[in-house]
């Protein structure tokens, strides 16, 4: 039923805006947005694909930065010498550069730890089924509408041992199956690197653990995030 008032809204907006903006072209105000130009342009697209384009590039828009964020939360609620010491390894006084990164797989399971227990979005994007199909033992009718939950699969008790503990050891450890490296979308965020390398992060004292997330495009930390940040004693590795 969530999903459900999710698609439901999102149709109300986006027909609104489509609206507005189909009207402002009839009025004959310039055409100067991507929706402007699919409305003028796009003469095969229907309506349901022209809300699709429209949304996704919203959303891929927003915040683009929270999962970062929620890694840096972590960072400083978790002892990063694992992490420090792998990379001063490996890398040694050098810059990191990407021929390093398979040399550095706690790193890289911080990465994918991050993004399971803090997908930047609870839903995926909504998949139209085109033709009649299977799906995981269901019969999926053309015309229907698909929306994978991806924080209740990075949160199932059933895959995943203690979901809710962020614990980057189950990805370095063991080789996961595919299925679940496709759930944490291995995206690059190589802004984590530089602060991982050259500041040791901490609560400040008396800080408690924040629990709480709240949502608006994408999944955040419902209050800012508050760390001390001290400078380790080397040279910045990272340019």
């Amino acid at each position: 039923m969530k999903i459900q008032g999710i698609y439901f809204r999102r149709k109300a907006v986006m027909n609104s805006l489509i609206k507005e903006q189909t009207n402002r072209i009839a009025s004959g105000e310039e055409v100067n947005s991507f929706l402007d130009y699919l409305l003028c342009e796009a003469k095969t697209l229907t309506m349901e694909h022209i809300t699709i384009f429209v949304w996704e590039a919203i959303l891929e828009a927003a915040d683009t930065l929270v999962t970062t964020e929620c890694a840096m939360y972590e960072l400083a609620q978790n002892r990063q010498g694992l992490l420090y010491v792998e990379i001063k390894n490996v890398c040694g006084s050098d810059k990191i550069t990407e021929e390093h990164l398979s040399q550095l797989p706690y790193l890289n399971a911080v990465f994918h730890e991050t993004l399971r227990k803090h997908s930047p979005a609870s839903v995926a994007l909504f998949r139209y089924a085109h033709e009649d199909t299977q799906l995981g033992g269901y019969y999926i009718p053309a015309g229907t509408e698909i929306a994978l939950n991806i924080y209740g699969c990075n949160r199932d008790k059933n895959e995943w041992e203690s979901p809710e503990e962020w614990k980057p050891e189950r990805f370095h450890r063991t080789r996961r199956n595919v299925i679940q490296r496709i759930f944490t979308r291995p995206w690059r965020l190589e802004l984590e690197r530089g602060p991982a390398l050259g500041f040791e992060w901490r609560q400040p004292r008396g800080g408690e653990e924040e629990h709480d997330d709240t949502a608006t495009f994408t999944i955040h930390k419902l209050h800012p995030l508050h760390a001390i940040v001290k400078p380790r004693n080397h040279y910045s590795l990272v340019s």
